[in-house]
């Protein structure tokens, strides 16, 4: 399929097309069409970084334009230089990497707990063609509810550090550790949601758990989730964020597809959805990316990954196009929910959002932790509240301002994700 010519290029914005041709072009081992220009490097560049793919596109460039990214003579000052030094950077990562995950294989199972891999540090080692193609900043590992201070005590055994402690809270379903040798923090989830998110249905742990299988990794057993709860966490981890996701997250789904799409039954997709909760998240990733990349579906998936409307497949690559920071994407559901609230109704949430539960409050102020100390909590919250997002808000109410903007783009995430949860 031609991007040119697909209904992808109706909305797709034109400085994204050539990004996703090469993606495409690494994806199929195949050159850029000959009547397409060559790649503008500096916007390329800037672009690849940005979504997530510039590592993975790097072998792909250097084999087809190798005089614009020779192997070694590139001026580090330049774009190819630049990027060969950011490839070889990441190469020497993953292999830390690689020990880092080896070491926590090796501590759990010593201690006779379970652990499993999530997204791109299982990904990076089950389905690209090399771990160093898939970049990360942190590893998320999975255990048993139950295990949660079991695993906790490995964790210190191995010299890690819990950056704020969530372990029991119940606005929390993961807990954030860091290691002073180690370049990656390590996410510990015992969930994928908490009370805090409203919005985002419970997901069927003991399901999933009952789904994974044992395996082993450098040598060291552990757990994998199901190919199909593979699919199906990826799919959820987008919702989760409300599509606020780079170009990679749907790169790790075209790999996953083409490594075991030919091996996975839909109904066995199904269910994975029903545990996760993803209502029609899964067939419309599926489809989406399929169009995003020229990848054909296996056959027995045809009939039950529908067509994609076109306002939904727009809303998706304007999700791409708008990209918000990650300090931005935290609050914008209170911002989409203050802008269109009265003054009662914004004096309302900005309370609410100041006088949380203790429980959550005791997360970032320690002063919360004794009942004597809430009022002082409250007090920070007020402060850390207005610091962060006082210019935000006073821009809310101008015509056109950058914050309207990253609002609009907020709500056309937000009203994908809902469409697609609220659709069986």
């Amino acid at each position: 399929m031609d991007l040119e010519s697909s209904a992808l290029a109706l909305s797709l914005p034109p400085e994204y097309r050539t990004l996703i041709a090469c993606v495409r072009g690494a994806l199929h081992d195949r050159p850029l069409p000959v009547d397409m220009a060559e790649p503008q490097w500096p916007l390329l560049d800037r672009r690849a970084r940005e979504q997530g793919v510039d590592i993975f596109l790097f072998p792909w460039l250097a084999a087809h334009y190798p005089d614009g990214f020779p192997q070694s003579s590139a001026s580090p000052d330049s774009v190819a230089g630049a990027w060969r030094m950011r490839a070889l950077t990441e190469l020497q990562r993953s292999t830390l990497r690689q020990r880092q995950i080896a070491d926590l294989a090796a501590g759990f199972s010593q201690a006779g707990l379970d652990l499993a891999l999530l997204k791109g540090a299982w990904l990076a080692e089950s389905i690209y063609a090399g771990p160093a193609l898939r970049s990360m900043s942190d590893i998320d590992v999975l255990i048993r509810d139950g295990q949660r201070d079991a695993s906790h005590a490995v964790m210190l055994k191995l010299g890690y550090t819990a950056s704020k402690s969530t372990l029991h809270s119940r606005f929390a379903y993961d807990q954030l550790y860091r290691h002073p040798q180690h370049a990656y923090a390590v996410e510990m989830h015992w969930a994928f949601s908490s009370e805090r998110e409203t919005d985002s249905p419970d997901v069927d742990m003991a399901a999933i758990w009952r789904h994974a299988g044992p395996t082993r990794l450098y040598g060291h057993p552990c757990f994998a989730l199901s190919p199909p709860d593979q699919l199906a966490h990826l799919v959820h981890h987008m919702l989760h964020h409300l599509f606020a996701v780079p170009l990679r997250a749907y790169l790790d789904v075209a790999l996953l597809i083409r490594a075991r799409g030919n091996t996975l039954p839909t109904e066995d997709i199904a269910a994975a959805g029903v545990r996760w909760q993803t209502g029609a998240a899964i067939p419309f990733v599926l489809r989406f990316t399929a169009e995003l990349f020229d990848l054909p579906l296996p056959a027995a998936w045809q009939t039950d990954v529908p067509q994609i409307d076109a306002i939904w497949r727009d809303a998706a690559l304007h999700a791409l196009a708008h990209l918000p920071r990650g300090a931005e994407r935290g609050a914008e559901s209170t911002f989409l929910s203050y802008r269109h609230a009265s003054l009662m109704g914004r004096t309302r949430l900005v309370l609410k959002r100041i006088f949380m539960p203790r429980a959550f409050l005791a997360q970032h102020y320690p002063c919360a932790r004794v009942r004597v100390g809430m009022p002082w909590a409250w007090i920070c919250r007020a402060r850390d509240l207005y610091r962060t997002h006082h210019a935000t808000l006073a821009a809310l109410d101008t015509d056109d301002s950058p914050e309207q903007r990253r609002l609009d783009a907020a709500a056309v995430r937000t009203s994908l994700a809902r469409h697609l949860r609220q659709t069986p």
